[in-house]
């Protein structure tokens, strides 16, 4: 179980990050399906590298595995005040070292929530649970975020409610008094629950080892909150292919299957 003042810290701050029950065989054969699925490729006669690779809609059963870990649902539940949540969607995640590049860092959120949704029980907002399968440090590109965002742009809704579920830079967003950036820092094995509602954004791995994280996001079940509707059909796609994979114990995360 997560202690009050996690919970207090994901709501306002926006990110926690706390030790798991992972094992090491678990974490070990993650990495491995991780590093098969996302191998660094040369680039073609004059192109540029992509030093960031990532994957959607796996099936590599260790990763199932992480999706449908009963840790993740229950630190979900009590962030979320929720009796129930549900899982939306997954991507992994590969940064590798960039040699000679400076550090540099992508500032945008994700979706807007309003103070009400925030602090509403259960919570009308997701929670997504960044599943790190290395060591996070200053160099190794790590997730840059702006403590307690989230609740500065959830206030200026209360006179301007204007919603979004796509990203938006932080030039786009309103001129408020924001905190400085900061490093999520963390160990491998290690989960932090965040909300992509707050400014945040990649880093470039100026480290010397790549940074590798799984994305595991849930909302509360029977809660309809509003991210990448474009996706709506794929997702269904996906949970439809997912379902027969899960342990018959652990399908209830699912969203209920449409027609």
């Amino acid at each position: 179980m997560l202690t009050t003042n996690q919970i207090n810290q994901f709501a306002e701050l926006g990110a926690v990050t706390v030790d798991t029950p992972l094992t090491e065989d678990h974490l070990a054969s993650a990495v491995d399906a991780f590093d098969s699925l996302l191998p660094f490729v040369e680039p073609t006669e004059g192109g540029k590298p992509n030093y960031r690779v990532s994957s959607r809609d796996v099936f590599e059963q260790p990763l199932i595995d992480l999706i449908q870990h009963p840790f993740l649902e229950q630190s979900a539940k009590e962030i979320l005040g929720a009796e129930a949540v549900e899982f939306f969607a997954t991507a992994i995640i590969k940064s590798y070292p960039q040699p000679g590049a400076e550090f540099q860092f992508w500032e945008h959120v994700d979706i807007k929530y309003s103070l009400s949704d925030i602090d509403s029980r259960p919570r009308r907002m997701f929670c997504s649970c960044l599943v790190w399968l290395s060591d996070v440090t200053e160099k190794t590109a790590p997730l840059m975020y702006r403590p307690g965002s989230h609740r500065l742009i959830g206030g200026h809704m209360v006179e301007h409610p204007d919603y979004i579920d796509d990203p938006v830079n932080i030039g786009d967003l309103p001129d408020l008094p924001y905190a400085e950036p900061e490093p999520l820092l963390a160990k491998k094995g290690q989960v932090s629950f965040l909300t992509t509602g707050m400014i945040h954004g990649a880093s470039t791995n100026i480290g010397s080892h790549a940074r590798k994280v799984m994305f595991i996001p849930f909302s509360p079940k029977g809660v309809e909150v509003r991210a990448n509707m474009k996706t709506v059909e794929q997702r269904y796609e996906y949970y439809r292919a997912l379902g027969p994979l899960l342990r018959p114990d652990r399908r209830h995360i699912l969203p209920e299957q449409r027609a």
